[in-house]
C-alpha cells in the first residue's frame, strides 16, 4: 500500500533538492560516482560582490574549492566540492570569499546537514561514532568532535531547555567502570511530561560526582523563579539528595520512588534467605538447595506465580526452619500489593499499616532483616507515603535513561574520557616484578608426566 500512488504528481528531477543541498544554499553542477563514494560539484547560490569594509563593488579574482563531507546517500560517503569565488575590492583592495556560512562553519570538514545527520544517528538511531564516521567518510575524531559541538550548541545551550519544569527526578549513574577517578554522575530529569501524561521525560543535566553538595550546587545555580516552580522531587533512598532538596527547594515535596522501596524489601528477603541457608548448612547456597532454587520465585508477585511455582513456594514454607523467610516474604508481597492497589487511598493505608507493623514491638528480635527494613522505612515514611498523594511521579524514567546513557557511553568513547586509561597506575597492594624479584613458580612437571625416566 505504501508504494501504490496512482495519483502522484511528479516534479522535474532536481539533484540539489534530492541531496538537500538546496537547504544549505548550494546548487549541484556535476557528479562523479565511484563504487565506494560519490562526489558532487556545487556552487554557491547568489553572489557576494560588495566589499565588507568600504561597501564598494568588487570584481571576481579567482575560485577555490572547499571539500565537505555531506550526509550519505545509501550509506555511501558523499563528498561535496564547493566552488567558492574570491573577490577583490576596487576601492580598498580588500579580498574576501563568498559567504557559505549557511552550508558549513568556518574551517569545518562536515556540512551542517552532515552534522545534524550524525547527531540524529547517535542519539535517536543508536549508531556508534565509528559507524557514523564510516558513513561520512571521515575519521573518528572528526565525527566525534562535530557531534559533541552540535550537541552542545543545539541541546545543552538551548535556552528553553528548563522551561515548564515542575517535577524533577534525580538519581546516580555509574559512568566510569574503572577503579580510578570519580565513576559516579548525578542524572537530573524533567518528569513533568510523565506526570501530565503528555510525553516522555527529558534529560536536563548530568553532573560529575554523587553527593549532597553536587546536587545542592546545581540547584543553587538555577534562577530563583525556576526553583519556586518545582513542586515535586522524585528520588531514591540516598539521603544526600533528600537533604539538598530540602535546603534548596523548601516548598517542594520529596517522593521516594516505589522501585527503590520494593528493592529495599527485596534485599531484606535475599538477606533472610542467605542467613537461613547459612544457619542450616553452614555454607553458601548450592544449585541443589531448595532455598537457592527458589531465589527468583520468591521475588515474583504472588498473583503471577504459575501452579508449579505455587507448589514450590508451599513446599518451601512447609518446613518450620523457613518460618523467618515466610514472614519476610509476606512483608515483601504486602509492599507490592500496596503499590498495586487500584485506589491510592487504599494503597496508602496498606503501606502505612505495614510500616507501623515493622516498627512495632511485635517483630521478633531474630528477624534482623525486617528490623532494619522497618527502621529505614520509618525514617523515610513521609517520602514513601507522598507517592500515593502524587501519582505518576515515579523515578522510573530516571532509572530507564541510565540504560540509554550506558549505551551512549559505549557508542561515543570520548564521552567516557579514556585518555587517563592510556597510562594506568599500578594496582594497589601488589608487588611489581623487577629484575631482582624471582619469577612466579609454575607447577613442576615430573619425569613420569614427560614420559621419560628420572635422571
Amino acid at each position: 500500500k505504501d508504494l501504490d500512488m496512482p495519483n502522484t504528481t511528479f516534479d522535474r528531477p532536481d539533484l540539489s533538492a534530492f541531496t538537500r543541498l538546496d537547504d544549505l544554499g548550494l546548487e549541484v553542477t556535476g557528479q562523479r560516482i565511484w563504487p565506494d563514494r560519490a562526489v558532487l560539484a556545487c556552487r554557491i547560490v547568489g553572489e557576494d560582490r560588495w566589499c565588507r569594509r568600504c561597501g564598494c563593488q568588487g570584481v571576481a579574482r579567482d575560485t577555490v574549492v572547499r571539500r565537505l563531507a555531506h550526509e550519505s546517500c545509501g550509506w555511501r560517503p558523499t563528498i561535496v566540492h564547493v566552488s567558492v569565488r574570491r573577490y577583490r575590492c576596487q576601492g580598498c583592495s580588500h579580498v574576501w570569499r563568498q559567504d557559505m556560512s549557511q552550508a558549513a562553519d568556518p574551517r569545518a570538514k562536515l556540512s551542517r546537514a552532515a552534522v545534524r545527520w550524525a547527531l540524529t544517528g547517535l542519539v535517536v538511531h543508536h549508531l556508534t561514532v565509528a559507524r557514523i564516521a564510516q558513513a561520512l567518510g571521515v575519521s573518528w575524531n572528526t565525527a566525534n568532535t562535530a557531534v559533541l559541538a552540535e550537541g552542545e550548541r543545539s541541546l545543552i545551550n538551548d535556552p528553553t531547555r528548563f522551561e515548564g519544569v515542575r517535577v524533577i527526578g534525580v538519581d546516580e549513574h555509574v559512568w566510569r567502570h574503572t577503579p580510578y577517578g570519580d565513576k559516579f554522575v548525578t542524572v537530573i530529569l524533567d518528569v513533568t511530561p510523565i506526570r501530565d501524561r503528555s510525553g516522555p521525560s527529558r534529560l536536563l543535566d548530568m553532573i560529575p560526582g554523587r553527593s549532597k553538595q553536587v546536587f545542592k550546587t546545581w540547584l543553587a545555580s538555577r534562577p530563583d523563579t525556576w526553583r519556586e516552580r518545582i513542586e515535586i522531587v522524585a528520588m531514591d533512598g540516598f539521603t544526600g539528595f533528600k537533604s539538598a532538596a530540602a535546603e534548596e527547594l523548601p516548598d517542594a515535596t520529596a517522593v521516594m520512588d516505589p522501585f527503590h522501596v520494593v528493592h529495599l524489601a527485596g534485599d531484606a528477603l535475599d538477606e533472610c534467605r542467605r542467613r537461613t541457608g547459612q544457619e542450616l548448612h553452614h555454607r553458601r547456597g548450592r544449585a541443589t538447595d531448595p532455598l537457592y532454587k527458589a531465589r527468583r520465585v520468591l521475588h515474583t508477585r504472588s498473583c503471577l506465580l504459575t501452579p508449579c511455582q505455587q507448589h514450590r513456594i508451599l513446599d518451601l514454607f512447609a518446613s518450620e526452619e523457613h518460618v523467618a523467610l515466610e514472614v519476610t516474604w509476606s512483608v515483601y508481597q504486602n509492599i507490592i500489593d500496596a503499590y498495586r492497589a487500584p485506589d491510592t487511598d487504599v494503597g496508602k493505608a496498606l503501606m502505612e499499616a505495614e510500616i507501623n507493623t515493622l516498627t512495632s514491638t511485635r517483630v521478633p528480635r531474630g528477624l534482623t532483616e525486617l528490623t532494619t527494613l522497618g527502621r529505614t522505612l520509618k525514617r523515610r515514611a513521609g517520602d514513601i507515603l507522598a507517592y500515593f498523594d502524587h501519582p505518576h511521579t515515579s523515578n522510573g524514567p530516571t532509572e530507564a535513561i541510565n540504560g540509554r546513557l550506558e549505551h551512549l557511553r559505549g557508542s561515543a568513547l570520548r564521552l567516557a574520557k579514556p585518555h587517563p586509561l592510556h597510562h594506568p597506575l599500578p594496582p594497589r597492594n601488589r608487588r611489581i616484578q623487577t629484575p631482582t624479584t624471582p619469577p612466579i613458580m609454575k607447577s613442576r612437571i615430573t619425569p613420569a608426566r614427560r614420559g621419560c625416566n628420572a635422571p
